[in-house]
């Protein structure tokens, strides 16, 4: 064997013993002078990465936010819009009804041991529900106890390993305790909230507000960015986290035209990347929750979610959580996974169709139920049956020109257009109306639908199919928002919030929680950055 040969070799074996942990640690990123200086850096300019910056400036730091795209927002700005939070001052103009009543009554015969750290929680829970059965049972009921045990059973999920995973339950505690707070706090900076409270698809239960969309979320944080004097600087990614002494101390980036900048933290770094949506790479490496996951499966994400901060955080020592489980995000476009060229309601409202004209699922339940169950029909591909009444009066002109929404006067002229069968779907639709009447669906156990039946023309259908939506895993925090490392311990200086953090949602995110999530986590983020806790 050559010299060279035995070389490449040598090379090739310290690669494989540094990958598996068994090579020396990462060198200390070695002194350099700062280009910029802040008392915090944060690093993605979602809505988890402006909450924190917002949160950083409001306790006395000085703020540079660096987001890698050219314009602020992340995966927040092409989100619909939900945010779930126990908000009595809304939802007592919310009426119950006998489906809900049911689901509660079904509840509270679980066994407490069922719930693992939630079981006290559990225990509270059945005190406040058999006590709301025997008063006035007209109005909806909610608590924060109810949240966090829809979070547990939304989040506890077992992937092809065998190996289960469940909310931490003192981040669930916190989000849940917390989001009302946290909405309320960006009221204060003018965000509108509406008045109306539903069930976005995949939450579980009316606890869903309307935010304006992505849209409103982030136009309201970017203005109180800016009215805290956040310095913001687009079109430059974080490569990697500077460290001194076992401190994170600041980020080495690069900026669009190949600039590279040394940004120093006096207090500390937050990581606000999101997750690894768009990396097909990552999501093939550690998905363990989908028997098939293909390259080319399209993603709701932004083209910047890649990954980065995941990577940058392992440099330094990061523990990772949850890493196996992804979200499917089951109502997306068939070709590019977006989610808002189509007509869909509220989880109460939507009627789910197959090929064959037929439903297949309870359209009230989780979202990787709707995406396993989707996945498993003809092409992957099912219909989203509306009528007027659910449209709402919206303008979709647009949309039907562009073929993305199907428009008919009739059902059955709606069937020959997206191709089912017309006798079956027509009787399908009737006896889907019908379950709304009587309130209960022995077919697919669908509890909730409102009072929205598919009656008033014209009809609409939309094409969807699951895309990628949210990876769950990421890097282990604890309440404080500061990153864990592999031996247990919080790593000084670095923090995180949002879709790069693991734990929270465990296996399957509840629809409207990662709104939450995002300003509850940033907001502490912010202030533990700032004050280095």
């Amino acid at each position: 064997m050559t010299r060279r040969k035995w070389a490449v070799l040598l090379l090739v074996g310290i690669f494989l013993l540094t990958a598996a942990g068994c090579g020396p640690k990462e060198p200390e990123t070695p002194a350099a002078e700062a280009d910029m200086t802040a008392d915090v850096i944060v690093v993605g300019g979602g809505g988890a990465g402006l909450a924190a910056a917002v949160s950083a400036a409001e306790n006395g730091a000085s703020v540079i936010l660096i987001e890698k795209a050219a314009n602020l927002g992340g995966n927040t700005l092409v989100a619909g819009g939900a945010y779930n939070a126990v908000d009595p001052g809304r939802q007592k103009n919310v009426p119950m009804n006998d489906a809900l009543l049911a689901e509660l009554k079904e509840l509270v015969q679980r066994d407490e041991s069922e719930f693992g750290e939630f079981a006290e929680t559990f225990r509270v829970l059945k005190e406040q529900i058999n006590e709301y059965l025997q008063g006035d049972t007209s109005y909806l009921f909610d608590s924060v106890e109810l949240h966090m045990i829809h979070t547990y059973l939304g989040g506890t999920r077992t992937d092809l390993q065998g190996n289960t995973i469940s909310p931490d339950f003192e981040l669930t505690k916190i989000l849940c305790s917390n989001a009302l707070g946290a909405l309320e706090w960006l009221e204060g900076y003018g965000l509108e909230v509406s008045d109306s409270i539903s069930t976005v698809l995949g939450a579980l239960w009316p606890r869903t507000h309307g935010v304006g969309g992505g849209r409103g979320l982030i136009d309201t944080l970017t203005a109180a960015a800016e009215q805290n004097n956040v310095e913001i600087l687009l079109e430059t990614a974080g490569k990697e986290l500077i460290t001194e002494n076992g401190r994170v101390v600041g980020v080495k980036a690069v900026k669009a035209d190949g600039t590279e900048l040394i940004l120093r933290a006096n207090n500390g770094v937050v990581l606000a990347t999101g997750g690894y949506g768009e990396n097909p790479e990552m999501r093939a490496q550690y998905n363990t929750y989908w028997p098939e996951m293909p390259l080319t499966m399209p993603s709701t994400n932004v083209p910047t979610v890649t990954g980065d901060g995941i990577i940058m955080a392992q440099q330094v020592g990061a523990d990772l959580v949850g890493m196996g489980f992804i979200q499917l995000m089951p109502s997306s476009d068939p070709e590019t996974g977006v989610l808002f060229n189509g007509l869909w309601g509220s989880a109460e409202t939507q009627v789910f169709i197959n090929k064959q004209g037929k439903r297949f699922v309870n359209e009230y339940a989780e979202r990787d139920v709707l995406a396993k169950a989707a996945l498993e029909q003809e092409d992957g591909l099912f219909f989203i049956i509306c009528d007027a009444q659910i449209a709402g009066g919206r303008n979709l002109d647009h949309l039907i020109e562009a073929e993305d929404v199907i428009m008919a006067d009739t059902l059955e002229e709606l069937a020959e257009k997206i191709g089912v069968p017309v006798d079956t779907f027509v009787a399908e639709i009737e006896k889907y109306n019908s379950y709304v009447d009587a309130q209960h669906d022995p077919d697919c156990g669908k509890p909730n639908f409102g009072n929205y039946k598919i009656t008033t023309p014209p009809f609409y259908a939309t094409p969807r199919s699951p895309a990628v939506h949210h990876t769950m895993g990421g890097v282990k925090i604890d309440t404080l928002a500061r990153v864990i490392s592999t031996e247990g311990q919080p790593i000084p200086g670095l923090y995180a919030a949002g879709e790069v953090c693991g734990g929270i949602h465990a296996g399957n995110r509840l629809g409207g929680n990662a709104f939450a999530d995002i300003l509850v986590f940033g907001r502490i983020a912010g202030e533990s950055a700032a004050q280095k806790k």
